[in-house]
């Protein structure tokens, strides 16, 4: 008799890996956003360097400052992308765990329930042996006895 909750342990076997593959396109992209303000930061650092050498002149200081700016906007969106990119993560990973908890108790009903198939059928057997070492006891004895 197979396994009857065989179908729901693939089932759950496949969320957990979706939830898996899920998993690891948001940590990829966490690290895509870590990178991009990194990037930002330097360019930013780069661009403070040459407001600090004092050798431009007011419009290029006004143009540096702008850039100063559009570089700190610029990385309050990417670190508002990465704070609710860490969230999605939180979640996927609970989500995760959930699944990967819920297939490792489906796991261990099948490993029981095969133990437990093993045990019937190992008594069986040996009723069967039993019966045969009767059977053949009971000849001998049969056989003592016309003798």
């Amino acid at each position: 008799m197979p396994f009857r909750l065989e179908k729901l342990l693939s089932l759950r076997q496949k969320e957990e890996e979706a939830l898996k593959n899920e998993l690891n396109k948001v940590r990829v992209e966490i690290r895509r956003m870590e990178e991009e303000i990194e990037e930002v930061k330097n360019s930013k650092r780069f661009t403070e360097e040459q407001l600090r050498t004092g050798v431009q002149t007011g419009a290029q200081v006004a143009f540096l400052m702008y850039l100063i700016h559009m570089y700190d906007e610029h990385l309050k969106k990417l670190n508002l992308k990465l704070s609710n990119l860490r969230k999605i993560e939180e979640e996927t990973l609970r989500a995760y765990l959930e699944k990967r908890t819920e297939r490792r108790s489906f796991e261990k009903l099948k490993e029981r329930y095969l133990r437990a198939q093993l045990m019937e059928a190992d008594r069986k057997e040996r009723i069967i042996i039993d019966e045969v070492a009767l059977q053949k006891y009971i000849r001998n004895l049969e056989g003592q006895v016309r003798e």
